[in-house]
Formats: structure tokens, C-alpha cells, sequence
């Protein structure tokens, strides 16, 4: 069973981004779980089961102002998760993302607080406006994530492959 989740790169806007940054953003993001993967999977298929499960964020769905890096490199990620569930499905091998909202974190509480310094508000006010278009009116705790890493690192889950599962208190409209 393999879970990979990392904190997000630096917040900005398109382009206040170097390219420097970009770089940083595809190696803090991307290629760890590449790299680990390309490590893990032989043995995975050897015993013909595994989970890979990579934790990613809704803004692959709806991206999120103000986090363009985030917002553009974890969308590969969806694609990671799509091509490999459909290479080594045949293996007994699920291949599954999470993909969470606003979830109480320390990377969310940093977000918070760039929005209140470049808004020019409090601290309470910002967190609120990412709360505003979640139907629970509320934040996730990092342990409703583990929940459901749990679920599909379980047997329970064995036919959920290639999914890209929110966890967002109904913040997304749709899905794909």
C-alpha cells in the first residue's frame, strides 16, 4: 500500500511565477510520486496485489485563484492516476486519488493568511470565504482524508480503480 500526499508549493498568481518555481512545483509535486512508484510497482506486481493511493487537491477539478502552481501541476496527477490504474488493474493493483478540499491544515492556515495580507483583511475573514461554497459551511479534519485512504487501502475497495474521489463537504458542483 502506498499513500503520498505533500504540502503545496508557493501560492501566486500565474504569472507573478518564475519559471524557477514551476521547476520547484513539478519536483515538490509530480516526480516524487513518479520516482516512488517506478520503485514500488515491480514488487507490487510480482505479488499481484498493491493500493497506490495519491492525495491531490479539488482544484484539479475547479481551480482555486490565487494557487496557480498547485492549481497546474496537480492536474498531472489525475493523469498519473488514470494511466496507471488502466496498466496494472490486470495485476490486482487499484490505483486511486483523493482529492481534498479545505481541509484544517498547516499549508491552509499559510493560504489563509497570504489571502488576509493581499486582501487587506482579517485572518477570521479570509478562512470564511474559502467556508462560503461549501454546503457544510465548514472545514475538513485531516483524519476524514485518512478515513477514506483507509477505505481504499482495504479489500472493501478492491473494484475503485482510476477514481479521483473529493472530500470536500460538497464544495464541487460536478465531477469527471
Amino acid at each position: 500500500i502506498f499513500f503520498f500526499s505533500t504540502g503545496g508549493p508557493k501560492p501566486g498568481f500565474f504569472m507573478d511565477k518564475t519559471f524557477k518555481d514551476w521547476e520547484e512545483a513539478a519536483n515538490l509535486l509530480l516526480y516524487p510520486p513518479i520516482y516512488i512508484i517506478k520503485s514500488i510497482l515491480p514488487s507490487m506486481i510480482n505479488k499481484k496485489y498493491g493500493r497506490i493511493i495519491l492525495s491531490t487537491s479539488i482544484a484539479i477539478k475547479e481551480p482555486i485563484p490565487s494557487i496557480a502552481l498547485s492549481d497546474v501541476i496537480r492536474i498531472s496527477m489525475a493523469g498519473l492516476v488514470k494511466t496507471l490504474s488502466k496498466e496494472v488493474g490486470i495485476h490486482n493493483i487499484t490505483v486511486n486519488g483523493i482529492l481534498p478540499g479545505i481541509i484544517e491544515t498547516e499549508r491552509m492556515i499559510e493560504l489563509t493568511k497570504e489571502k488576509a495580507k493581499t486582501q487587506n483583511i482579517s485572518f477570521e475573514q479570509a478562512y470564511n470565504t474559502y467556508l462560503e461554497p461549501i454546503p457544510s459551511k465548514r472545514s475538513g479534519k485531516p483524519e476524514e482524508i485518512g478515513y477514506l485512504a483507509t477505505f481504499l487501502a482495504s479489500d472493501f475497495a478492491s473494484y475503485i480503480n482510476g477514481s479521483m474521489i473529493p472530500v470536500d463537504g460538497g464544495r464541487l458542483s460536478s465531477v469527471f
